[in-house]
């Protein structure tokens, strides 16, 4: 029986440490399938499921640290480097996970919406009040000057080339091994994995994995869809024959309302070609759904990793991947 694999990648800005991460990936995880299905959900928990987490948290905390001092009043210092307290999440997950299933519709949304006051969106992108193609347009210093780890994984070689390997090198293994994954990838973390999928699937260093795919990929939260991402993704200057990863079975792409870091939150017609050459089974843009996350002072961001892996929306495709050949 193939053995199924999540893994999952996170985004950019600060991180607690890894274990910490982790930790709080696993809970929201586990906890989201439960709402669907106790049987996925206990196969993951028992580890039936394997799951891997990918973690470079620490590589955006040491450039966010530089360029925003301030941040050392919700971070502590380990072995050199920053990190967010460790429980600094827990409340705020707490709340998110007695959200009750049947209270994730749109109305409730809006209510809990409207309570925020007139600053609603806690991420960096709506703080500006512009989507990101707004500050891209604005050429490089733009992009290091607002989201710095965002401009250091993009125009950086050294950085990018770490934070991939961050993902290369587990994800290399366990294709290596034939088994049945599920790449969960969210925000900066889908840009990481699409560059990865396509080096494994073009690049000759890469030739032993030239036949293995993904089954699934998840997107969630994705920046894909916008135009200044795509010029800067790993195949952009490829010619027509060199574009795109040839390594995916399904790729699903779930968006938030109002998360604007996935403005264009739809990416079938950005990567229709992938489908038009039979490079991809199926690419999926789900309608919107409504996450419910609240931040310490009480802003609303819809935007957040652990919010989206609780929902019920992403929960279901994933039980549906888990019960294919089953467990």
């Amino acid at each position: 029986m193939t053995t199924k694999h999540m893994v999952i990648i996170h985004g950019r800005d600060k991180k607690p440490t890894e274990e910490e991460m982790t930790r709080l990936v696993r809970t929201s995880l586990i906890a989201g399938l439960r709402r669907i299905d106790e049987e996925a959900a206990a196969a993951v928990e028992s580890e039936r499921i394997k799951l891997t987490f990918i973690y470079y948290g620490d590589i955006n905390n040491a450039i966010l640290i530089k360029h925003h001092c301030e941040l050392q009043n919700i971070m502590q210092e380990k072995n050199g480097n920053w990190y967010v307290y460790d429980g600094f999440y827990d409340r705020n997950l707490e709340r998110l996970l007695n959200v009750p299933t049947d209270k994730m519709t749109k109305e409730d949304y809006e209510l809990f919406m409207s309570s925020a006051g007139p600053i609603k969106y806690y991420d960096d992108l709506a703080r500006l009040g512009s989507p990101v193609l707004s500050f891209f347009g604005g050429g490089s210093t733009a992009i290091k000057a607002l989201l710095p780890d965002l401009g250091a994984y993009l125009l950086s070689r050294v950085v990018g080339s770490q934070i991939r390997e961050r993902l290369q090198c587990p994800l290399r293994n366990i294709m290596g091994r034939n088994e049945d994954v599920a790449l969960i990838s969210h925000s900066m973390g889908c840009m990481v994995s699409y560059d990865v999928l396509w080096k494994f699937s073009r690049m000759s260093e890469y030739r032993s994995l030239w036949d293995k795919k993904v089954n699934l990929w998840m997107t969630l939260g994705n920046p894909l869809g916008e135009p200044a991402v795509l010029s800067n993704l790993y195949d952009a200057d490829e010619p027509k024959d060199g574009r795109y990863p040839t390594n995916i079975v399904d790729w699903v792409n779930i968006s938030a309302q109002d998360d604007y870091v996935a403005h264009d939150g739809d990416i079938a017609d950005d990567f229709r070609p992938m489908l038009g050459q039979k490079l991809i089974r199926s690419i999926e843009d789900y309608p919107r759904i409504y996450t419910f996350w609240q931040e310490n002072c009480g802003k609303r961001n819809p935007h957040n990793l652990f919010a989206y892996l609780n929902h019920p929306v992403v929960a279901r495709r994933l039980v549906d991947w888990i019960h294919t050949d089953k467990f």
